[in-house]
């Protein structure tokens, strides 16, 4: 302190420059130049600190303790001014002494934070980046484009289905809709029976259908959603607005909001189940009608016989031909005439030689579906091979044996009816000196009309007949 009341024992510093006007100017004006200068610097720092207010408290710091150098730097080199006139070193070297500590503050601190700005990309790194990122920016905006386009075309596809879908149902009698787990409707398009989609939205069968035939129809739903595959059925539905026959064809899905459910379509099958049922009475009506036919030929047979000299026996043949014929009709009649199962046939025309020798005839063979016509031809066959064998054949005397066999085939145009006929046990068999009709029968009618081939043998062992032919091709 005493330093400070004995200032005025100190000489100016302009007695040391000689007071020479040159050189005094020199260093005021270098001194003068460079404090402008260090006042500048901190003065831009100190813009640029309260503009960049999102630099972290690092960075911050850093530029505060530079202001603060450097503005104690611009008022030592101002301090240098003032003592060539006026002798105040006293306050000058206290002024170093804070610019000293504040170099060192400075100086302490650039090696903590120099690591974090080498971090800070360059200008140049910056400028690469920026332009990436445009790059980037540009490939996302055209992606974005082209899926907006995407999306776009995939609108007006679905818009078109759409439209495509609702004109397709709009006047047919197919109703689509969706349910929940709890066999709610949760969509409905195209509702029969005079419905409103509204009427069937958030309700289920048993709101809507009388309770027996509801609870049917969701049982075969329930079935669905358990096993995981579809099922339908035909369904007698009725509502306020009328009733008819449904075909409903169900499907398990995931609903929108991801819980399990149905997708289904119902099918107005009233027409055509009315259709059947009036085909069926038809083909009742026919059948009824065509027996009383054949049964008024034998009536008209009979009579015609005893009116003239017939051959003994002819009444009788010509009666158990027509009933041939009779029974392989009644087989096609009970199975709608779509074709005759051939065991069916052969009990038909065999039922009372199968009573009446049981084991003695053998029969072997698996499921096989005759043409209608081919039903009729295979009928008389086995009718005649029947009745000669009682009469002349294996089965007239006590030891004799028939077996009767037959498989389906693979053959050139499909599969093929391999048919035989075997007689064993009752000796040799001989071939008749005249050939009647059912000769004829066996040799070339049945075979003619099924496109096929037939043989008779007439061996030591027994007679043999056999029959192979297409199933597809029975002449008409």
């Amino acid at each position: 302190m005493d330093w400070l009341n004995q200032a005025q024992q100190f000489m100016p510093h302009g007695m040391c420059l000689a007071w020479r006007p040159g050189l005094m100017a020199l260093h005021v004006v270098s001194d003068g130049l460079i404090a402008a200068s260090y006042f500048a610097i901190p003065f831009v720092l100190a813009v640029f600190l309260r503009r960049r207010r999102d630099l972290d408290a690092s960075h911050r710091a850093l530029a505060i303790l530079f202001v603060a150098f450097i503005t104690l730097c611009g008022l030592t080199h101002v301090a240098s001014i003032v003592v060539l006139w006026k002798p105040l070193y006293v306050y000058e070297g206290w002024l170093k002494a804070a610019t000293a500590l504040a170099s060192v503050a400075t100086a302490a601190f650039l090696p903590i934070l120099v690591p974090q700005m080498l971090r800070i990309p360059s200008p140049r790194l910056l400028q690469q980046e920026m332009e990436a990122r445009r790059e980037a920016l540009a490939e996302l905006d055209a992606a974005r484009a082209a899926l907006a386009l995407r999306v776009d075309r995939t609108e007006y596809e679905l818009h078109i289905s759409n439209r495509r879908f609702e004109a397709a149902l709009r006047h047919s009698p197919v109703t689509v809709f969706e349910q929940d787990g709890e066999l709610n409707y949760t969509w409905v398009y195209n509702p029969p029976l005079g419905l409103k989609p509204d009427d069937l939205v958030g309700k289920s069968e048993i709101d809507i259908f009388p309770r027996e035939v509801a609870e049917e129809v969701q049982a075969m739903k329930r079935a669905v959603l358990d096993s995981g595959e579809g099922g339908g059925g035909e369904f007698r539905i009725e509502t306020r607005g009328g009733s008819g026959w449904f075909d409903i064809r169900v499907e398990p899905i995931d609903l929108a909001d991801g819980r399990g459910g149905l997708i289904a379509t119902s099918t107005d099958v009233t027409a055509r189940r009315d259709h059947e049922a009036h085909l069926q009475m038809l083909m009742r009506e026919m059948n009824h009608r065509s027996k009383n036919v054949l049964a008024m030929v034998i009536a008209i047979a009979r009579q015609t016989a005893r009116s003239f000299a017939m051959p003994e026996g002819f009444e009788d043949r010509l009666s158990e031909r027509l009933a041939a014929l009779a029974s392989a009709h009644d087989v096609l009649a009970r199975q709608e005439w779509r074709g005759a199962d051939l065991g069916a046939v052969l009990e038909g025309q065999l039922r009372h030689h199968l009573d009446a020798y049981g084991a003695r005839i053998r029969v072997e063979g698996g499921a096989c579906a005759l043409p209608p016509e081919a039903a009729h031809y295979v009928g008389l066959a086995l009718h005649e091979l029947g009745s000669n064998a009682v009469k002349h054949g294996a089965l007239a005397g006590g030891e004799g044996k028939v077996t009767i066999a037959w498989r389906v085939e693979p053959g050139e145009a499909g599969p093929e009816l391999d048919l035989s006929w075997r007689e064993t046990g009752a000796g040799p068999a001989t071939e008749p000196d005249r050939s009647g009709f059912g000769s004829t029968i066996l040799r070339l009618l049945v075979a003619q009309a099924l496109a096929g081939r037939s043989e008779m043998v007439f061996g030591e062992d027994g007679f043999a007949w056999r029959l192979r032919a297409p199933l597809q091709s029975a002449s008409t």
